[in-house]
C-alpha cells in the first residue's frame, strides 16, 4: 500500500508488468523442457546434437538468471533451443 501511495497504482502495475515480461524472456533450463513425441529413430548425431544444444541452453539460462538477479535484465543470448531439445528428447527417449 505504501508503494501505491507514493508511485500511484498505475506505476506499480506497469512495474510488475515489466518484471513479468523480463522474467518470461529468460531461457528455459534444459532439464525443465519436456520431451515431444517423435517417431523417428535416434542416431548418434541426434544424441551429440542434444548434448551440445542442452549445454548451450543451460549456459543461456544461467546467464539469464544471473542477469535478472543482478541488473534486472536477462543476459543470455537470443538463441533458444527449447523446441529442438524437446524434439530430440522425445526422439531419443530422454526424460
Amino acid at each position: 500500500m505504501l508503494i501505491k501511495r507514493k508511485l500511484g497504482a498505475n506505476a506499480v502495475n506497469k512495474y510488475f508488468l515489466s518484471v513479468l515480461c523480463i522474467l518470461t524472456a529468460c531461457a528455459t533450463p534444459p532439464d525443465q523442457i519436456k520431451p515431444v513425441a517423435d517417431n523417428r529413430r535416434c542416431t548418434q548425431n541426434d544424441r551429440d546434437r542434444l548434448a551440445d544444444i542442452s549445454a548451450n541452453q543451460k549456459k543461456n539460462a544461467d546467464r539469464d538468471a544471473l542477469g535478472v538477479f543482478l541488473v534486472g535484465v536477462p543476459l543470455g543470448k537470443d538463441d533458444d533451443h527449447a523446441p529442438e531439445i524437446a524434439r530430440l528428447k522425445g526422439r531419443c527417449g530422454v526424460k
